[in-house]
């Protein structure tokens, strides 16, 4: 199985041209895919619809979009008559399996004076796959600053939690509830007829973080390593999947400055996917594509074999 996260920039290359079949030419091969910076009805992409866009170049994959930011781009036309549109940007997440639930998870956001600030989140889908279903996370933290990053970490980990522990997207249980409850849970019919949605064991966190594996964002993710062991020690956390894959790319930065005088200067590892411990052993190769200019961001690709 492979997997690819991909900050897309909407689709704006290194030739500062936007071009989403670049985008998903690049792509195309991976079963699931996590992308950020996804937009719908702006001005500077022509006020096109990107998900709808992508989704109809991907026609082999299942799709779902979370917009973090959302506004108003609505038009007034003949006789009054609004023509509703919203401006959004977000993250979204393609999978070759049916992507069975989605859940979305907004992240704190705090105020900013000399950058820009926007809402990030994150995007929860179980995906039915056919050896096991996967819980995936689609992630863009903030870039204005550490304390930010750090307080939606906290956010996340919580979330996370929270999820685990109550489960799948509709929690219900008929044949234990009272009576009438369970009459009108079966009335209402909240399962539309279709089996319950699983619940994973593994889990896959994807996406752009803005921070890099020296950060105390990093290290409150993932927890302190252990001097012997590294991390990924206790039952329950998270790794990073370059750490583990038993083959890896030379090169690890998936973020280049564009324009180049764009602070810090120099490229950084700033997008990942992390997995749960149990799944470590299962990532047979880890690798950015440097070649890829559809953003300022470059695709980090997995491979991994959930039959170990």
């Amino acid at each position: 199985m492979k997997v690819v996260t991909y900050n897309i920039r909407f689709g704006l290359g290194l030739d500062h041209k936007i071009d989403l079949r670049r985008i998903t030419d690049t792509i195309r091969d991976a079963d699931i895919i996590a992308l950020q910076e996804v937009e719908r009805f702006w001005r500077r992409s022509e006020q096109t619809d990107q998900p709808e866009q992508i989704g109809e170049l991907l026609p082999d994959h299942f799709w779902t979009y979370f917009p973090t930011l959302d506004l108003d781009a609505s038009t007034i036309h003949h006789k009054g008559k609004v023509k509703n549109r919203r401006r959004q940007l977000g993250v979204m997440v393609l999978s070759k399996w049916p992507i069975l639930s989605s859940r979305c998870l907004l992240l704190p956001q705090m105020p900013t004076f000399s950058v820009t600030g926007i809402p990030t989140g994150a995007l929860e889908c179980v995906i039915n796959m056919p050896s096991t279903p996967l819980r995936v996370y689609c992630i863009h933290l903030s870039s204005a600053s550490v304390a930010e990053r750090l307080a939606q970490v906290e956010t996340l980990k919580k979330m996370h939690e929270m999820i685990e522990r109550c489960g799948r997207a509709v929690t219900t249980d008929t044949a234990q509830s009272h009576l009438s409850e369970a009459e009108n849970s079966a009335l209402m019919d909240w399962d539309n007829g279709e089996k319950p949605i699983p619940v994973p064991d593994h889990t896959l966190l994807l996406g752009d973080f803005n921070f890099t594996d020296e950060s105390a964002e990093y290290i409150r993710l993932l927890g302190e390593p252990d001097p012997s062991y590294g991390y990924g020690v206790n039952q329950g956390s998270f790794v990073d999947s370059w750490l583990v894959a038993k083959q890896s790319s030379k090169d690890s930065s998936t973020w280049w400055p564009d324009p180049p005088g764009r602070q810090p200067g120099q490229p950084l590892r700033i997008d990942y996917c992390f997995v749960n411990t149990e799944l470590a052993s299962s990532i047979l190769q880890a690798w950015v594509d440097i070649d890829a200019e559809g953003s300022d961001h470059r695709p980090y690709w997995l491979e991994l074999d959930l039959e170990q």
